[in-house]
C-alpha cells in the first residue's frame, strides 16, 4: 500500500455546487450585500461583499462553521467554483482576516436592512399569497416581543396586506404588550400561560371529571378541555383562556393557553398550539447543525451578522428538502443527513480551456437523489 497526497485537483465537497445553484437563483448574497455600504476603494477590492457572504454561508452549510476555515479552504476547487471563480486558474478566495473585517463592518442600520431582506426572501418563496402564516417562538420582555412583531409583521403586511397571520409561542411570549399589539393590528395569537391558583380554581370541575373518567377506566390518561374568560392583574381586558386537564398515573396536570382565535378548545390546543414543536425542531437544527451559537465576537453587531449569515446557510440547507420528490426520504432529512449524503462527495475537478469536468464516484450511493436535485435546481427561475 502506498499513500501520498498526489491525487491532483480533488474536492471532498462537490455537492456544495448544488447549494451554490440554489443561492444563485435566490440571489441571497446579493440581497444581503446590497444592505451594506462598502467603504473600500473600488480599485483595490479583490473580494466583493456578496462574494464573501456567499463563501461564508456555503462554508457553514458544508459544516465549516469557523472563520479560520476560510483560510484553510480558500484554494478548495469546489468552493472556488461555487463562489464564481475557476477551480485552478481562478484567484484564491478571501482569508480569515478579511472575513473578520466583514463581520465587523455592518452597523445597526445595515443589520436591520439585512433582516428586512430576509423577510422579503421569505415572502418571495411563496408562489401565491398563503392563507395563513405563523411566527413561532429567547425569553424577551413584552416590549421586545412587540418590537419584533412590529418589524417582521409590518414588512410582511407591506407585501400581503390581507394575509392572515398567527403568532404562536410559549408563556414567555404571552406578554400583555404583545397581545395588545396583536389585537390592535388584527393579528391572531396563541400563547402559553403559566398556571396560578385562580386558573386552577376555574378548572377544578374539569380536573374532577378527568379523574373520575380515569377511575372508571376510560383510558390510562384522560383529558378534558374547556375555555373561559380571565384577566390577569397586568391585563387591561379579559381574554379567552383554554385549559387542557390531564389525569394520568402521576396525577393531574393542568395546562393553559391564551388566544384570540376562534375554534374548539381541543382543536386550538392540540392542532394549533402544540404544533409549535416542529418549529422548535427547526430552531434546534439552526443551532445544532449550523453552529449558530458561535457568537463570540466582542461587538454585538458582529454577532448579529454571524446569525444572519447562518440564517442564509439555513435557507440553503432547507431548500433541497423542498425540491426533493414528495415520496423521497430527502423530503424530511435532517441537515446532517443532507450534508453527509449530498454535499460531502469526493470528485476530481479538471479545468479545461472550454469547460470544467467534475468526475463523481461511480459507486456514489445517492446518484438518483443528487440528479433529481440538480434537475430541480435547473428548473428554478433565474
Amino acid at each position: 500500500m502506498h499513500v501520498a497526497f498526489n491525487g491532483g485537483r480533488v474536492t471532498s465537497d462537490a455537492g456544495i455546487l448544488l447549494l451554490a445553484g440554489i443561492e444563485q437563483r435566490l440571489k441571497l448574497a446579493e440581497r444581503l450585500a446590497a444592505c451594506i455600504e462598502d467603504p473600500r476603494d473600488p480599485k483595490r477590492v479583490l473580494h466583493e461583499i456578496a462574494e464573501m457572504i456567499r463563501y461564508r454561508a456555503l462554508l457553514i452549510a458544508a459544516g465549516y462553521p469557523d472563520g479560520n476555515n476560510c483560510e484553510a479552504l480558500r484554494s478548495e476547487p469546489a468552493f472556488k467554483m461555487a463562489v464564481g471563480r475557476l477551480p485552478e486558474s481562478g484567484a484564491d478566495l478571501c482569508s480569515q482576516p478579511t472575513i473578520s473585517r466583514l463581520e465587523n463592518l455592518p452597523g445597526a442600520t445595515a443589520l436591520k436592512r439585512m433582516m428586512a431582506a430576509m423577510v422579503e426572501l421569505f415572502c418571495d418563496s411563496f408562489d401565491q399569497v398563503p392563507r395563513r402564516i405563523l411566527r413561532a417562538g429567547k425569553t424577551p420582555d413584552g416590549a421586545e416581543v412587540a418590537l419584533v412583531l412590529r418589524h417582521v409583521i409590518g414588512r410582511i403586511r407591506a407585501r400581503w396586506p390581507a394575509v392572515e397571520i398567527v403568532v404562536r409561542g410559549d408563556s414567555h411570549y404571552g406578554r400583555p404588550e404583545a397581545m395588545a399589539w396583536c389585537e390592535r393590528n388584527r393579528i391572531g395569537y396563541i400563547f402559553g400561560l403559566a398556571g396560578n391558583p385562580v386558573l386552577l380554581r376555574q378548572v377544578s370541575p374539569l380536573a374532577e371529571d378527568a379523574a373520575l373518567g380515569r377511575i372508571a377506566g376510560d383510558a390510562e390518561k384522560v383529558r378534558r378541555y374547556g375555555d373561559f374568560r380571565y384577566a390577569a392583574n397586568s391585563w387591561k381586558v379579559e381574554r379567552r383562556i383554554i385549559a387542557r386537564i390531564e389525569a394520568g398515573p402521576r396525577g393531574a396536570d393542568s395546562r393553559f393557553i391564551v388566544t384570540n382565535l376562534p375554534g374548539l378548545p381541543q382543536t386550538l390546543y392540540d392542532k394549533v398550539y402544540c404544533a409549535r414543536g416542529q418549529s422548535e425542531n427547526l430552531i434546534k437544527a439552526h443551532k445544532l447543525h449550523l453552529a449558530s451559537d458561535r457568537t463570540s465576537c466582542r461587538k454585538a453587531t458582529a454577532n448579529q451578522f454571524r446569525l444572519l449569515i447562518r440564517t442564509a446557510a439555513y435557507w440553503l440547507m432547507l431548500s433541497p428538502r423542498g425540491l426533493a420528490p414528495r415520496n423521497s426520504f430527502w423530503r424530511d432529512a435532517q441537515f446532517d443527513t443532507i450534508r453527509l449524503g449530498l454535499i460531502k462527495i469526493a470528485a476530481r475537478v479538471t479545468e479545461m480551456v472550454t469547460r470544467i469536468k467534475i468526475a463523481l464516484p461511480t459507486t456514489y450511493p445517492y446518484q438518483i437523489g443528487f440528479t433529481n436535485l440538480a434537475t430541480g435546481i435547473a428548473k428554478l427561475p433565474p
